[in-house]
């Protein structure tokens, strides 16, 4: 009965190290699990990080399209009324508290092809650009800086003839007209040093300019 017992009691001690080694697999395992998780939490933030940036700067090009426009009816943003006030005591105005526009960029549909991209500075950014938004904000905080140029240029006409039997002659219908080609770049700098360049063509057809100066 005795050597019986002390079997048994050997038996115990295996049991006990087979339970010990399952559970730190199952620790292991647990610990593995847990990177994994944390590892993709990082991703999928990192992923909405850049998507908020790629849109935030998506959207300046809307903006600076349509400024644009109204700069074109309304030169130098002289007809905007209230909207547009004084950022602190300094030259730059903000239009309609939503847009900052750079005391020297009161003109911006004067840029010409090559202003930024002929040179050798990175554009735009926070020394080098048209407009930016919001008009104020903290040192590190998103905004979006925009920069403008372009060129005129003919657009090709296009020709209908046909004929007047009548009068047996040929007669012809001809339109063209002067476009200004515009570039304009937008760039996001989003949380977490996150960055954003869009780059974009915007084609303005002279004699189609709104009357109205509104820069909300």
């Amino acid at each position: 009965m005795h050597r019986q017992k002390d079997r048994y009691r050997g038996d115990e001690g295996f049991v006990l190290v087979t339970a010990l080694m399952i559970l730190l697999v199952l620790t292991l395992i647990g610990i593995y699990m847990s990177n994994q998780t944390n590892t993709e939490i990082q991703i999928a933030g990192s992923d909405k990080v850049q998507k908020q940036t790629f849109y935030e700067a998506d959207g300046g090009t809307e903006f600076a399209a349509e400024i644009l426009e109204q700069n074109i009816a309304c030169i130098a943003f002289k007809e905007n009324g209230a909207g547009a006030t004084f950022i602190g005591q300094g030259p730059d105005i903000a239009l309609d508290n939503s847009i900052g526009v750079a005391e020297a960029s009161r003109q911006l549909w004067q840029n010409a092809l090559g202003k930024y991209s002929g040179g050798t500075t990175p554009y735009p950014s926070d020394s080098t650009r048209d407009l930016w938004i919001p008009p104020a904000y903290a040192a590190g905080a998103p905004h979006t800086n925009i920069t403008i140029e372009g060129i005129a240029d003919l657009s090709p006409g296009s020709s209908i003839i046909f004929a007047a039997g009548y009068l047996g002659l040929g007669r012809s219908i001809a339109a063209a007209g002067v476009v200004m080609d515009y570039e304009i770049d937008s760039q996001h700098i989003g949380p977490a040093n996150s960055e954003s360049l869009i780059q974009i063509e915007y084609r303005h057809v002279v004699g189609r300019e709104d009357p109205f100066c509104r820069y909300d």
